[in-house]
């Protein structure tokens, strides 16, 4: 917590002061006034200061006014919050994710917990929290593979196999590439540090290997320091690497250890901040490394968790966060964009289908900002109006332009959901869609709102909780969506 008092000094000249000061050798004493006395003064001057002692305050008289110079406190404080976005595309347990520039990838696993391994593979834009499928995997179906980034390409590979396959986003084509050293494995680790790309651990394994871009080949490194491991964590932090948690045998696993490629040597750090667990997800931002969720049961009980923690290298040192969403998740994705984090997908034991597994998805925010400010405040110019996002219209319905507002949507502090727009030519079945939502703007409910539709009538539109705005009745020569409001479902 920041705390800052604002505070003035003010500095007089001997003379040519329109009121009686004194200036001394320990500073500056201006006149003690109440506010009937210094509202007696018959022509005060621009500049001129008194001490308020109705208010202890000073005040200025200054654009022919008087005014407040009282100090304000104002606190900085930081925080973390997790928001849901628009989900993946299908359930999903043992997938694998990372992210190439400013776009996350997500793809392979399995719908179900016994399901058939898939291949499909999914490009998430965080601008419009908008999925797109892409080629498939170029190896086939799989769970519990390795996914991580390398400058530009994606790289996926082991789940059961020991195949290697580098993607390239500009052509969506896959590649394949050197097998991975060790043979075959699954519930490895992956990530990069600079050109270089590594994997290890996995099917109780404890070796860990280089792969070289360049020669497209792998050497083996120096064995991971913790042991055999199945199912742990891993990411890249600066020029270090990071590995902890995870499985050996029947013994879930809470070490964490730092590798130093230049050294190829591992150290252990400090233990991981929370329980023990098995398949947790992880992720690193700005320097500081992140990992949350997995299962902490005991021997063989399933026990999703939903904590978050945060590793710090230059104090080798953990902090609890904002717990991850509502529930505990086991073997879902985790990678950053830019300084967010994102994780979901997974199964946990708060849903009644089979077995569990889950598509909702999450951004995290590490540093948020809020300032309070205790005191007297004067603020000039104009409030920025809202940005309005504007929806795709649907069914034939186009704007109906002339000057009329434009369709569009945005939701304000309070997680008010506000719309507008003028709209016409469409399709007028009962439940005819005239755009879509997106997840975070929907209301808990169907919502019902009677509108200007037609000259002298009205019109009813539905917005359901699946975010699709409905025309319900009314006709196509205008329909009016201004002042609908309503507050999103959190």
């Amino acid at each position: 917590m920041l705390r800052i008092i604002l505070t003035a000094l003010m500095l007089f000249p001997l003379f040519g002061i329109a009121q009686s000061g004194t200036v001394a050798t320990d500073g500056v004493y201006v006149p003690r006034l109440s506010t009937v006395q210094r509202n007696a003064i018959a022509t005060p001057v621009n500049g001129q200061m008194i001490y308020n002692t109705d208010d202890n305050c000073f005040n200025l008289f200054q654009k022919d006014t008087w005014q407040k110079l009282c100090g304000m406190n104002m606190e900085v404080t930081t925080n973390d919050d997790w928001v849901r976005k628009g989900d993946f595309g299908t359930t999903r347990v043992g997938a694998v994710g990372f992210s190439i520039g400013s776009k996350g990838y997500v793809g392979t696993g399995a719908s179900t917990m016994s399901g058939t391994s898939l291949a499909d593979f999914w490009e998430y834009n965080p601008v419009t929290d908008v999925w797109t499928q892409r080629a498939n995997f170029g190896g086939g179906g799989r769970k519990d593979a390795v996914g991580f980034s390398m400058g530009n390409k994606g790289y996926v590979g082991t789940g059961g196999t020991s195949d290697f396959w580098e993607y390239n986003p500009v052509t969506n084509v896959w590649r394949s590439r050197a097998a991975v050293g060790g043979g075959a494995r699954s519930g490895a680790v992956g990530f990069s540090i600079g050109n270089k790309g590594y994997i290890g651990t996995g099917s109780s394994k404890e070796d860990f290997w280089e792969y070289d871009t360049t020669a497209n080949a792998w050497s083996q490194k120096a064995n991971f320091g913790g042991g055999t491991r199945t199912n742990a964590v891993g990411f890249s932090i600066a020029n270090r690497g990071y590995i902890g948690t995870g499985i050996s045998g029947t013994t879930k696993k809470v070490d964490f250890w730092e590798y130093d490629p230049i050294a190829n040597s591992w150290t252990q750090k400090a233990n991981f901040g929370g329980t023990a667990r098995t398949g947790a997800s992880g992720f690193s931002i700005n320097n500081k490394g992140y990992i949350g969720t997995g299962n902490v049961g005991l021997a063989n009980d399933v026990v999703p968790e939903n904590d978050v923690w945060e590793y710090s290298p230059s104090s080798n040192s953990w902090t609890v966060k904002s717990s991850f969403w509502r529930t505990g998740r086991i073997d879902g994705v985790g990678f950053s964009i830019g300084n967010k984090g994102y994780m979901g997908l997974g199964y946990d034991l708060d849903r009644s289908d089979d077995p569990y597994v889950t598509k909702d998805f999450y951004e995290y925010t590490p540093n948020i900002t809020s300032l309070s400010i205790d005191g007297n405040l004067s603020i000039g110019g104009l409030l920025n109006s809202p940005d309005f996002i504007a929806p795709t219209l649907l069914n034939s319905w186009v704007n109906f332009g002339s000057g009329y507002s434009t369709v569009g949507y945005y939701k304000d502090k309070e997680s008010v959901v506000h719309l507008k727009g003028f709209i016409k030519g469409g399709t007028t079945t009962q439940n005819t869609v005239l755009f879509t939502l997106p997840f975070g703007y929907h209301p808990s409910e169907t919502r019902v709102f009677t509108v200007a539709s037609g000259d002298g009538t009205f019109g009813r539109v539905n917005i359901t909780s699946l975010g699709s705005v409905q025309f319900y009745s009314g006709v196509n020569t205008y329909l009016s969506l201004d002042g609908i409001s309503f507050r999103a479902e959190e």
